[in-house]
């Protein structure tokens, strides 16, 4: 208690000289903060877990993001466990994405009164909440590398993000305000944690450990929130290789204000938010120094660029290169633009210096929707777009012969709906249709089609509907092939 006291009074003139907040990475950000409360907090990140011996609840919560200091900044009240970070891991970030919505990492203000917080003593909730029907929106735990980690499903209430190719190699991609985040849990930090440590706290204040118990023993049954209570007699989330990969809900309480815990930390995006740039790959991330950085995608066995650096006046600059070397600039000040931001804030915090006059190929289209929110449709400019029958041709061309006659796509719509049709009452319905696991070529066509292809708007898709839908489609594409 004495040497508490005498840390206590060697900050205290600090404490009270400055109220504003330091970046992340600054040695003395946290004493610049404080609770609102107007508790002073307990100073974690410039002491290790051995020098600090007075509140060992407290030290036992903080141990994961100790591992990730400095990146990741510490402090405590007599409830909370505050986390600050910017949101910007060690490791390469949006490889192996196959649905890219254009979004890419920057660093975020998750520091002083916008930090994460994580209860010291989570409660039990009287209602479980479950984030199957829950929670579509913002983060439902955090790393211990100070990433935060939202639903697996998106807001559509219904994407499994991971499934459908939207996340990198880390589990992770960019949302509407270019903020990193993961949607499954971050095994990869075991590599520094061991599994003796969570990988993320879930924002009810529970743990969330790996694949294993603590101890490195078998995980007996969980729960449906993918938790249980351990051999230690408290209860912890697990992480799964399958949904819901780690809590599924909150086993304590937590306030579920507009579909999202509340409070939490929000995002600031410098720049419109754009729409997906569909068979786009990304095949390479570099960081040439700390304020650049670079995505590598393909389009079309093409290589294209986004290359982007933070300014010292707190603007971001893009650089966007096509396949053919042309570079098109765009910078923004951020100044307005939060999240995405409404249409006048997003056209006041942006400032386009063109240095290539030509229209940027695939990225200069309207900009439209956010990473996690739901799917589109194709975009009707799109100069890449096929029609469905040619964009599938060689799975529909049964006999191989280089041409999709009519009674193989006649064949191939029987099919579509034995399949689809699990109830068979010789239609498909809504739920049928948005059914996972089918990967007939017309099931994700019905799925993205399915209130044009319903005719008579009965919420039905009939036989004869399908059929005639698709015929005339064949027919249309033979016109075309003649004239």
């Amino acid at each position: 208690m004495t040497r508490l006291f005498l840390l206590i009074l060697s900050i205290l003139p600090i404490v009270s000289s400055s109220s504003h907040s330091h970046p992340v990475g600054d040695d003395e950000s946290i004493f610049h903060h404080s609770h609102s409360s107007g508790t002073q907090p307990f100073l974690l990140a410039q002491a290790s877990p051995t020098e600090r011996r007075d509140d060992p609840n407290i030290q036992s919560i903080a141990a994961s993001f100790h591992a990730f200091h400095p990146l990741v900044q510490t402090r405590a009240d007599n409830n909370f466990l505050y986390v600050e970070s910017n949101s910007m891991p060690e490791h390469p970030m949006m490889v192996g994405i196959t649905a890219w919505q254009q979004q890419v990492p920057l660093p975020q203000p998750y520091t002083g009164d916008n930090a994460w917080r994580i209860p010291l003593a989570p409660k039990p909730a009287a209602n479980p909440l479950s984030a199957k029907s829950n929670f579509f929106r913002g983060a439902i735990a955090l790393a211990a590398n100070g990433v935060p980690i939202f639903n697996p499903i998106k807001n559509d209430g219904k994407t499994d993000t991971f499934l459908a190719g939207e996340l990198d190699e880390y589990g992770g991609h960019s949302g509407r305000a270019d903020d990193y985040h993961y949607h499954i849990a971050p095994l990869h930090l075991q590599e520094t944690l061991g599994k003796s440590l969570p990988v993320a706290y879930a924002l009810d204040g529970y743990p969330i450990y790996g694949l294993e118990e603590p101890d490195g023993s078998k995980v007996e049954k969980l729960d449906a929130f993918n938790g249980h209570i351990g051999p230690d007699g408290d209860y912890h989330y697990h992480a799964t290789k399958t949904y819901p990969y780690l809590n599924g809900g909150f086993h304590g309480e937590v306030e579920n204000r507009d579909g999202q815990v509340h409070p939490q930390p929000r995002a600031k995006g410098v720049r419109p938010y754009t729409r997906p740039l569909r068979r786009a790959k990304i095949i390479a991330w570099e960081e040439p120094n700390e304020q650049s950085y670079s995505i590598e995608y393909t389009l079309n066995r093409k290589s294209h660029f986004v290359n982007y650096t933070l300014l010292d006046n707190g603007s971001v600059r893009f650089d966007f290169v096509d396949a053919q070397g042309n570079t098109t600039t765009e910078t923004y000040d951020g100044k307005s633009v939060r999240g995405g931001g409404s249409r006048e804030e997003r056209n006041n915090g942006r400032n386009r210096d063109r240095q290539d006059r030509r229209p940027r190929d695939e990225l200069e289209r309207q900009r439209a929707d956010s990473s996690d929110r739901g799917p589109r449709g194709p975009d009707p400019n799109d100069p890449n777009r096929k029609p469905w029958i040619e964009a599938h041709a060689a799975e529909v061309d049964a006999d191989k012969d280089g041409e999709v006659s009519r009674p193989e796509l006649i064949a191939e719509i029987a099919k579509t709906l034995q399949t689809m049709d699990t109830n068979s009452d010789k239609s498909i319905s809504k739920e049928e249709a948005q059914a996972r696991g089918n990967r007939l070529p017309m099931a994700g066509f019905v799925k993205g089609h399915f209130d044009e292809l319903d005719k008579n708007s009965d919420t039905k898709i009939s036989s004869k509907e399908l059929s005639d839908s698709f015929l005339r489609m064949y027919d249309r594409q033979g016109q075309k092939k003649r004239k």
